[in-house]
C-alpha cells in the first residue's frame, strides 16, 4: 500500500475535522468572491454618478457608507471562517500526525536490539521528527490549500465569465504561464531547501562539538583545525543559500511580470469595452482583483507537485519504520511466566549478529537456583551476549535458552523481562528525579522500598547529601552525577524490581575500590537465593562466585569453581594471576580503608 493510500486511513479516522475545515473553505471562498463585486457597484452605482452628476449627493454618501458596511461584514464573515478553518486543518493536521507519531514510536519501542544495530540513531530521529513534521505540514497546509485553491479557481472564474466571458478568455493564457513559473521554481528550490536543512544540521553539529569538547581541543592546540572545519561547513550553506537566492531573484520577478502582463490586457481589452460601453468602470477594477486572487491557486498548484512528491517520500521513510518486522515475536500461544525461581540451562546455544560470523559455539551450562556465576574472558569473546540471550534480547541462532525449563522464545517477554534484573556496563539514567529512576522499574514502589534499594546499592549517603535529596534531577543521562554514582543508582533500579535473575554486566568498573567492596558486602546478602550473572575483571568478585565460566573465542574455555580452576592452572590460572597482580596494590588499599566490621564480614 502506497505512502498515501496509508494517510488517507488515518485521515478516515479524523475525517469529521476534515470536512468542517473544507466547509469552512468553500464559505469563506465565495463570501470573499463578493467582496469584489461590492466594489464594483460602488464605483458603477455611486462614485460614477456622482461624479457626473446624476446622483445626489446626500443620497450617494449614504448608499456608499451602506456598501462600506456590507464590505466590512463580508470581510468579518470571512475572517471568522478562515479561524474556524485554520483551527479545524491544524488541529486535524496534528491529530493525524499524532496517531502516525504514536504508532511509530510504539514501532521502535517494540523492536529487536538487532534492528537498532543496523540502523543509526539520527536516522530514526529525522524519520520521527523532520519527515513527520513534512506529513503534517502537507496535511494541514499543503492539502487544506490545495483544495482552497481548486474552490477559488472554480468559483472565482466562474463570476469573471459572468461579467464579461471575452476579457476572461484573454486573461486565461496567463494562468498556465503563472502554473508553470511557480512549477519550475518550486522544483529547483526545494532540493536547495533541502540541502540546505542537511548543511545547517551538519553546521549546528560541528558547533555544538567545538563547544562541548572545548577543553579537549585547547589542550591539543586545535583551534585552527576546528576554525577550519566549521568554516568549510559554513561556506558549503553559504553557497547553497546563495544558489537559492539566485533562483528565487529569477523566478519572482517573472511571476511579477506575468501578473503585470494580465493587468495590462485587462486594462487594455478591458478599457477598450469600457470607451464602447459594453463594460463599465467598477467592473474593470473588480477583474483586476480577481486576477490578483487567481495568482493564489497557480502559485499553489505550482508549488504542490514537487511538495506532494517530497511528503510521499517522507511518508514512505515513516511508514518502513512502522512495517519493520521485529526479530524477536512473541508465540501467539506464548505462556505467561509464573515467578521463577532463577534456574536457567543454555542447551547447545549458538548464535550469529551477522550470518558467517558466529559469536558463540555450541554453549551448554546450567545455572541452579542462588548460583552467582561470573563470566570472564577477553574482549569479543561472547561474554555479554550470553546475558542478552537470558531476557531474549536476541534470539538464538540453534539450540535453546531456558528458564525453570520454559524455553524463552515461549513466553511472554513482559513476564520474561519483568523477573530480571540487569545493570548494564555503560550504565543510562533518564533526565528524571533519582527517585523516579531508582523506581523505573517499579513505578507503584513507596518511598521506604526506594530508600532500601538505594542503601542495599550503597547509594543512600550520597543522595541525602544533595540539596533535594531523592527529588535531584539527574539531568540529561546522568550528566550532573559521577560514574560511581550513576552505577549505584542503577544497581538499586535493579533490586527495586526483586528479580528471581540479576545480571551484572561490568557493574562495578567506574567506581573506585572501597566502594565497590561496600557494594559487593550488599550485594552478598542480596545474591541469596538469587540467580546472579557476573561480568567483571574485579578479582574479589570473580573469586566469591559459585561458578566461573571462561569464554575463548565464542566456546566454553573452562568451568567450575574458583579454587578447582586454579589447580588446572589452565587458561582461568593465567588470566586470574594477570588481573591479580594488577589489581593487588588497590585491593591491599581498599582493605586497609575497611571497617573492623567489614574485615570481619570478609573473614
Amino acid at each position: 500500500m502506497g505512502a498515501f493510500a496509508r494517510i488517507c486511513r488515518y485521515i478516515s479516522k479524523n475525517w469529521p475535522l476534515f470536512l468542517v475545515s473544507v466547509a469552512c473553505m468553500l464559505v469563506s471562498t465565495i463570501v470573499s468572491v463578493q467582496i469584489p463585486l461590492l466594489t464594483r457597484a460602488a464605483i458603477d452605482n455611486v462614485i460614477t454618478p456622482l461624479a457626473e452628476g446624476k446622483l445626489d449627493v446626500e443620497l450617494g454618501k449614504s448608499t456608499l457608507f451602506i456598501l462600506m458596511l456590507e464590505i466590512i461584514g463580508l470581510t468579518v464573515v470571512v475572517g471568522l471562517f478562515s479561524f474556524i478553518r485554520r483551527y479545524a486543518s491544524t488541529y486535524f493536521s496534528q491529530k493525524v500526525v499524532y496517531d502516525i507519531r504514536n504508532d511509530a514510536f510504539a514501532a521502535l519501542q517494540s523492536q529487536s536490539f538487532a534492528f537498532y544495530d543496523k540502523t543509526h540513531t539520527g536516522q530514526l530521529l529525522s524519520k520521527v521528527t523532520t519527515d513527520m513534521d513534512r506529513v503534517r505540514r502537507f496535511l494541514g497546509f499543503q492539502l487544506a490549500f490545495l483544495i482552497n485553491s481548486i474552490i477559488l479557481l472554480i468559483v472565482t472564474l466562474y463570476t469573471m465569465f459572468s461579467i464579461n466571458t471575452m476579457l476572461t478568455l484573454f486573461l486565461l493564457p496567463i494562468m498556465p504561464c503563472i502554473f508553470a513559473t511557480f512549477y519550475s521554481f518550486g522544483k529547483k528550490i526545494r532540493p536547495l531547501f533541502t540541502r540546505m536543512r542537511e548543511q545547517y544540521g551538519s553546521l549546528t553539529s560541528v558547533l555544538h562539538e567545538a563547544i562541548a569538547g572545548i577543553r579537549v581541543v585547547r589542550a591539543f592546540a586545535q583551534e585552527g583545525f576546528e576554525r577550519e572545519k566549521f568554516a568549510s561547513k559554513n561556506d558549503r550553506y553559504f553557497q547553497t543559500a546563495l544558489a537559492s537566492a539566485k533562483i528565487r531573484a529569477v523566478y519572482i520577478p517573472l511571476v511579477g511580470f506575468l501578473i503585470g502582463l494580465g493587468t495590462i490586457i485587462i486594462f487594455w481589452y478591458g478599457g477598450f469595452e469600457v470607451i464602447m460601453g459594453t463594460l463599465t468602470i467598477g467592473a474593470l477594477v473588480a477583474f483586476n482583483a480577481f486576477l490578483a486572487m487567481l495568482v493564489m491557486p497557480m502559485r499553489f498548484f505550482g508549488m504542490f507537485i514537487s511538495g506532494y512528491h517530497l511528503t510521499m517520500a517522507a511518508g514512505d521513510r515513516i511508514f518502513r519504520v512502522i512495517d519493520a518486522e521485529t526479530e524477536i515475536k512473541e508465540k501467539p500461544d506464548a505462556l505467561t511466566l509464573p515467578k521463577l525461581k532463577g534456574h536457567v540451562k543454555f542447551e547447545n546455544v549458538s548464535f550469529s549478529y551477522e550470518k558467517g560470523r558466529p559469536i558463540l559455539k555450541n554453549i551448554t551450562f546450567e545455572v541452579r537456583l542462588g548460583e552467582t556465576v561470573a563470566l570472564l574472558g577477553a574482549t569479543g569473546s561472547g561474554k555479554s551476549t550470553v546475558i542478552r540471550l537470558i531476557p531474549r534480547f536476541y534470539d538464538v541462532s540453534s539450540g535453546k535458552t531456558t528458564v525453570d525449563g520454559y524455553d524463552v522464545r515461549d513466553v511472554r517477554l513482559k513476564s520474561l523481562r519483568e523477573q530480571i534484573g540487569i545493570v548494564a556496563q555503560e550504565t543510562f539514567l533518564f533526565d528524571m528525579t533519582i527517585k523516579e529512576n531508582i523506581a523505573y522499574g517499579k513505578p507503584s514502589a513507596k518511598m521506604d522500598e526506594v530508600v532500601a534499594a538505594a542503601k542495599a546499592a550503597i547509594a543512600h549517603d550520597f543522595i541525602s547529601a544533595l540539596p533535594r535529596g531523592y527529588d535531584s534531577r539527574v539531568g540529561e543521562r546522568g550528566v550532573t552525577l559521577s560514574a560511581g554514582q550513576r552505577q549505584r543508582i542503577a544497581i538499586a533500579r535493579a533490586l527495586l524490581m526483586n528479580p528471581r535473575i540479576l545480571i551484572l554486566d561490568d557493574s562495578t568498573s567506574s567506581v573506585d575500590v572501597e566502594t565497590e567492596y561496600e557494594i559487593q558486602q550488599a550485594l552478598q546478602a542480596l545474591l541469596k537465593n538469587r540467580t546472579a550473572f557476573v561480568i567483571t575483571q574485579r578479582v574479589s568478585t570473580i573469586r566469591n562466585a559459585d561458578k566461573i565460566i571462561v569464554l575463548e573465542k565464542g566456546e566454553i574455555a573452562e568451568e567450575g569453581t574458583h579454587d578447582t580452576l586454579m589447580a588446572k592452572k589452565g587458561a582461568y590460572y593465567q588470566v586470574y594471576q594477570t588481573l591479580y597482580e594488577t589489581q593487588k596494590p588497590i585491593a591491599e588499599a581498599a582493605s586497609e580503608h575497611a571497617s573492623p566490621k567489614q574485615e570481619e564480614t570478609k573473614k
